[in-house]
């Protein structure tokens, strides 16, 4: 009905299929996969989970910012929605502007393999860019690696910026208002 409800209901909508390949977990890990009990699937159960994984793990917190934008835009407009709704497509376009990317490069550069619990962007076998002795057979690329740490950034600034710099944007804001109508008080207009 309203933006803000809107916004939650989609943040919902990502925490499901992230809870559902949280679920399935080993599962969708190729047959054999070394130290993973419960491993039945095969690599494309493995890509299909990673691939879920990385969108969700990415679109969640972006909607928890995108909370704190919505905040500071209804604040300053007096809640009058009608004055910010247009930034709504923007922040759903955002979510997956943002995740989508990084799912389609990491798919098909072959950078989703087994992780410790479920399949997610990494080489394989897991810790292979580490250790000069053992070969990665899939992932662990240098692209792959730069990809990683530029999303890394891009990732710590949507969960550790973005919310408390809108917040301590709209607190000030509110602050000086407060101030400014405190000056006012009692004053008669001309």
């Amino acid at each position: 009905k309203r933006m803000y409800h809107r916004i939650i209901l989609a943040m919902n909508i990502c925490i499901l299929p992230y809870a559902i390949t949280d679920f399935v977990g080993t599962w969708a890990m190729p047959v054999g996969t070394p130290y993973r009990i419960g491993a039945l699937g095969n690599q494309g159960t493995c890509i299909a989970q990673g691939f879920v994984s990385i969108i969700v793990t990415i679109a969640v917190p972006y909607y928890y910012s995108s909370l704190s934008i919505y905040s500071c835009f209804a604040v300053l407009n007096s809640f009058k929605e009608e004055k910010y709704r247009h930034i709504e497509k923007w922040l759903h376009f955002g979510a997956m502007c943002i995740s989508l990317p990084v799912a389609v490069f990491f798919a098909a550069r072959g950078g989703i393999n087994p992780s410790i619990t479920v399949c997610f962007a990494g080489e394989y076998p897991f810790g292979c860019d580490q250790d000069a002795n053992v070969p990665c057979q899939r992932g662990g690329d240098d692209l792959s690696m730069v990809f990683t740490q530029i999303y890394g950034v891009i990732y710590l600034c949507i969960t550790l910026i973005i919310p408390p710099t809108s917040l301590l944007f709209l607190y000030v804001s509110i602050k000086k208002a407060n101030r400014d109508r405190n000056r006012s008080v009692g004053k008669k207009k001309k």
